[in-house]
């Protein structure tokens, strides 16, 4: 028997059946990739009382971390990160780095973001990125939501 696919060339059920398995298989694999225990974490931001308008939040993992701690970060909007659990970290104690966002500056300070094409200079004093003081721990089954109200003076 032939089965039609739309308009183009007929498919056997065998090459239907085998084309259906392999998609599958690989559909199943990219799920599996990554067995890590991971977790979502979500939270906000603020600086000086404000939400931070644009930047971003990573969470590296301290080091007494288990072999299995993995970055994790993404970015912040309106004062809010949202990562979700695909993507987030394992269980653990984390280092905290925020960057805030915006525009290039021809001002070069001890803040610059090294690495950037054009250097700008950085609203977030270095104690809260390139110097941080900020930890997190992500605990398994949550909820893992954080608040960090930064400061500039």
């Amino acid at each position: 028997m032939v089965i039609g696919f739309g308009r183009g060339l007929p498919l056997n059920r065998t090459t239907f059946g085998l084309a259906a398995s392999l998609l599958i298989g690989l559909v199943g694999c990219a799920e599996k990739m990554d067995q890590l225990p991971r977790e979502a974490i979500s939270g906000t931001v603020t600086l000086d009382d404000q939400p931070l308008k644009d930047g971003t939040i990573q969470f590296l993992p301290d080091a007494t971390a288990s072999d299995e701690a993995t970055f994790a970060g993404g970015r912040i909007l309106e004062g809010k990160f949202d990562v979700p659990r695909d993507q987030g970290p394992t269980p653990g104690r984390y280092s905290v780095t925020i960057i805030s966002g915006g525009t290039a500056s021809s001002g070069v300070t001890a803040e610059t973001i090294p690495g950037e094409g054009v250097p700008r200079k950085e609203k977030i004093p270095a104690k809260y990125n390139t110097r941080t003081k900020l930890t997190a721990e992500v605990k398994k089954g949550g909820p893992n939501t954080f608040e960090f109200p930064l400061k500039t003076k």
